[in-house]
């Protein structure tokens, strides 16, 4: 009985020692996000202040009905409702990123969870996802909305994984109603339909969800026509083949766009349905959620690394996940730090004066690596064992 009562004092004693370790690292990183408050990135003073002041020029309803920027509605309902506070712009639409930061942490966190009971590592998994650099600079520093897209996206894999196909496929329009780089992870939606995770009779929320998160602004008078093109208008925003990302078109130049952009997309293609048959022909194999979570992972990281036209921010999402690949298997640790170490390269040279930290072939070099290192775990899992005769 007395070794019953300490070892039930010193899991009270271990539980009380790690949420105050969680919420000091919390308070922490969310003083260097104050510290970063005050930078106006070029993002914010020509486009996001720009729409927040044309809101403030129209009634409530009417802003909600007019297309003032080339976001989908869903945000622009955000910075609709900041143009009414009094308080300073930039403030708000970074509270309003860091929270979905919070968020996105916590969905990291739930995913670990069915990996392990223990409270450390799912404390661990939500401090380090907030802890994220990309993570960090993107919504205090540079005022982007990757955060919301993204808690939304990995909340949908969660869903999935814990068999709930009707939330998976509402978190993951919901996703997308924000921002297209949602779709990166599409494609693993076709594996949790092959193995049964999620229910093709249940898609239908998909496009219920979708449709009521853009029903606002279609009933304040915005036209269907305008809700369908906004993200065909953001493909072809920009005729480069690289936008500041780290991936495989930094080692070519002074190439003809189309006949590029056209390769592009058709080895993309391959590559996803390569990866997809190979699922299919092993998905009795596909019994663990490590192999899920590395799928995952590889389409974040793959589609953005092999498609043209990819900005800096792009990566966001693998770096969220790239996190989940580690704390899913710690021999991976480089795994993180090599993905969210090139993503950091990027936004430094972006952010901080065009600092070059290192050759962005070298540092695509470097997440090919990582990439085929998954890649190669993944195919290792699900493989069948050819058992020899001696």
């Amino acid at each position: 009985m007395q070794n019953t009562k300490d070892s039930s004092s010193r899991n009270e004693i271990s539980e009380i020692a790690a949420y105050t370790i969680a919420v000091a690292s919390i308070a922490a990183l969310l003083i260097i996000r104050g510290a970063l408050f005050y930078h106006e990135s070029w993002d914010y003073i020509n486009f996001l202040s720009e729409w927040v002041g044309k809101y403030r020029n129209m009634t409530f309803f009417e802003a909600l009905g007019t297309n003032v920027g080339n976001y989908n509605p869903p945000y622009m309902y955000f910075l609709n409702i900041i143009s009414r506070i009094n308080a300073p712009d930039l403030y708000l639409i970074k509270s309003v990123s860091i929270i979905f930061d919070a968020l996105l942490a916590y969905f990291v966190m739930k995913i670990v969870s069915l990996r392990t009971d223990s409270l450390n590592i799912r404390i661990l998994a939500f401090v380090l996802a907030f802890a994220i650099p990309t993570v960090v600079l993107n919504s205090s520093m540079w005022a982007q909305c990757d955060s919301i897209y993204t808690a939304f996206a990995i909340g949908s894999v969660y869903f999935a994984l814990q068999n709930r196909s009707k939330m998976a496929y509402a978190f993951i329009a919901i996703a997308l109603s924000f921002k297209l780089q949602a779709a990166f992870i599409f494609p693993v939606f076709i594996v949790f339909l092959l193995t049964k995770k999620i229910r093709f009779r249940d898609c239908y929320v998909f496009f219920l969800v979708y449709f009521t998160m853009l029903l606002p602004a279609i009933i304040s008078g915005m036209p269907v026509s305008n809700l369908l093109s906004v993200y065909f208008n953001q493909t072809v925003t920009y005729e480069h083949l690289k936008l500041n990302a780290i991936n495989m078109w930094q080692f070519v130049d002074g190439v003809e766009f189309i006949y590029f952009k056209i390769a592009g997309l058709f080895t993309c293609s391959l590559i996803v349905l390569g990866i997809l048959y190979f699922v299919f022909v092993n998905k009795e194999r596909l019994v663990n959620d490590v192999d899920y979570v590395r799928l995952v992972f590889l389409f974040a990281v793959i589609l953005p690394y092999v498609l043209p036209q990819m900005h800096d921010r792009f990566f966001y999402m693998a770096d969220v996940l790239s996190l989940t690949v580690f704390l899913y298997d710690k021999r991976r640790w480089y795994v993180p730090v090599v993905t969210v170490f090139c993503s950091f390269t990027a936004y430094a040279w972006y952010l901080m004066n065009w600092i070059v930290i290192i050759d962005y072939r070298y540092a695509a070099i470097a997440l090919m690596i990582v990439i085929f290192i998954v890649l190669r775990d993944l195919v290792i899992s699900l493989t069948p064992v050819k058992l020899i005769d001696s």
